[in-house]
């Protein structure tokens, strides 16, 4: 190793001691509650079974409809109307099912409820990584058709190339299902359907545990090692635009993507809008926007949330940009900002507790930004890691004379301004809507929109907590605005 890069290694081995003081500090607390982590087993196993069953159910929908997509040659208008429903927040979805199960004069049990939700709201994100794959194995299969291979017989071609593209997809599905918090929230809570997320929730808040942050971290500590497994298995999906070339024009698989599709927006969304919109006892027209926009704690979300959002958005972006013109340091960081988006929210938020709570920083709003900026800055670089274009053009502009400053000013920051626009619309709507850390992070007077909406709810305002998931679902749908092709 060079005596150059020897000041950067150890700089960005002190800051990744620095990232992981949060679950250094869980660690040392959850061992001592290990005998109370112990006795929560059968959450454990809950949790365990419907995140495996989740995954499963995602994955096969997944797969389905993206060899309905490329059987049918669908564009992106259907595209668009499937990706919506990942857009809204999960807890949105989950009170969307939750309405539209009343209104469909249905009462699904909380662990099937939690089940749906999870299937509407994650099928198109298993969709977007699967159907690159999908669409590399079309060659593969004309090949095995011209040589009579059909039938049952092509599952054996074409399922040892697919594999690895199911085991990273599954292992980033199974470790959204396990970390999240809102839909079992919504759907599981009154039906005491507990997952670790809730259970460590509700030991945190509960008012007769002799030591309620030992616990909640012994619970965030057995999260972690049901999440180890996918975490270390896990490899970032390849998500790539497929050539019209790639698609058989089949109108029926055409047909039934779309009626998935809208099935599936209906069922999240048709339950939101007649609880917002109409009067429960009437049945007239009376939108509850007003009402809801009028409560102190959802307006003062609402602030808290965007500002929340707005600052993690442009910091995280800003610190991608800066240290985009350092690829080794980019990547490294990008690494281990990584690990936060993997692990399950639950676990940072617990760890930022222990670690902040003799600080300033406890029970303000700036414990919640921090979460945001290292549970999102993830994405940030990721958006703007895409630059084999951006390096070139940079070299060019070095060939005719620019210092390395001068080229990446010039030209280099100006080609990385619709990624960074992207990069923009993922994150804010997902700040925004944010809230499993703040459920664990916020205190009075801090409070986000996620946090007043999960008040409503409890507090039986039904149709203000629409209202509010419904503008919320509409701010989700931005990134749709960031595609430039098909995902």
């Amino acid at each position: 190793m060079s005596r150059s890069r020897l000041p950067g290694l150890v700089a960005l081995m002190a800051l990744a001691g620095v990232l992981a003081l949060p679950l250094l500090a869980l660690l040392s607390r959850a061992l001592g509650h290990l005998a109370e982590a112990g006795e929560a087993w059968d959450v454990a196993l809950n949790s365990l079974a419907l995140s495996t069953l989740g995954t499963l159910l995602t994955l096969g929908l997944g797969l389905a409809l993206g060899w309905a997509a490329l059987l049918g040659g669908v564009g992106r208008s259907l595209e668009g109307l499937l990706l919506l429903g990942y857009f809204i927040p999960p807890f949105v979805t989950g009170m969307g099912v939750l309405f539209s199960m009343e209104l469909l004069g249905l009462r699904l049990p909380g662990a099937l409820a939690i089940l749906l939700a999870w299937t509407l709201h994650y099928t198109p994100l298993a969709y977007v990584l699967l159907k690159p794959a999908l669409g590399n194995l079309l060659p593969s299969l004309r090949v095995a058709r011209v040589h009579g291979v059909l039938g049952g017989k092509r599952v054996r071609v074409l399922f040892p190339p697919l594999l690895p593209a199911l085991l990273a997809v599954g292992g980033a599905l199974y470790l959204a299902l396990l970390g999240n918090f809102g839909v079992p929230a919504v759907l599981g809570l009154p039906d005491r359907v507990y997952v670790l997320p809730t259970l460590a929730y509700a030991r945190l808040t509960s008012p007769v545990s002799p030591d309620p942050l030992g616990e909640a971290s012994a619970l965030g500590l057995l999260l972690g090692l049901l999440a180890l497994p996918a975490l270390l298995l896990h490899r970032p999906p390849q998500v790539e635009a497929l050539g019209e070339g790639f698609t058989i024009p089949y109108p029926v698989s055409r047909l039934l993507f779309g009626a998935y599709a809208l099935l599936a927006l209906l069922l999240a969304g048709m339950g939101l809008l007649k609880e917002a919109l109409f009067n429960p006892y009437t049945g007239s027209l009376q939108p509850a926007f007003s009402e809801a926009l009028a409560m102190p704690l959802v307006r003062q979300g609402l602030l808290h949330s965007f500002l929340l959002a707005m600052a993690a958005s442009l910091a995280t972006l800003l610190l991608a940009l800066l240290l985009r013109p350092f690829p080794g340091a980019f990547r490294a960081l990008r690494g281990l900002f990584d690990l936060y988006y993997l692990l399950p929210g639950t676990l940072l938020g617990l760890g930022l507790i222990l670690l902040l709570a003799p600080t300033p920083l406890y029970a303000t709003v700036w414990i919640l930004l921090l979460a945001y900026l290292l549970n999102f800055a993830s994405l940030a670089f990721r958006a703007l890691e895409a630059g084999a274009r951006v390096e070139a053009q940079v070299a060019a502009a070095r060939v005719h004379g620019l210092s390395p400053f001068r080229a990446w000013l010039r030209v280099g920051f100006p080609l990385l301004r619709p990624q960074a626009l992207g990069g923009f619309l993922v994150i804010f709507p997902l700040a925004l809507s944010e809230i499993t850390l703040s459920a664990l992070l916020y205190a009075p007077g801090a409070e986000t929109i996620g946090v007043a909406v999960l008040g409503a709810l409890n507090g039986g305002l039904y149709r203000e907590a629409a209202a509010i998931g419904l503008l919320l679902a509409l701010v989700g749908t931005l990134p749709l605005l960031a595609r430039r092709g098909p995902w």
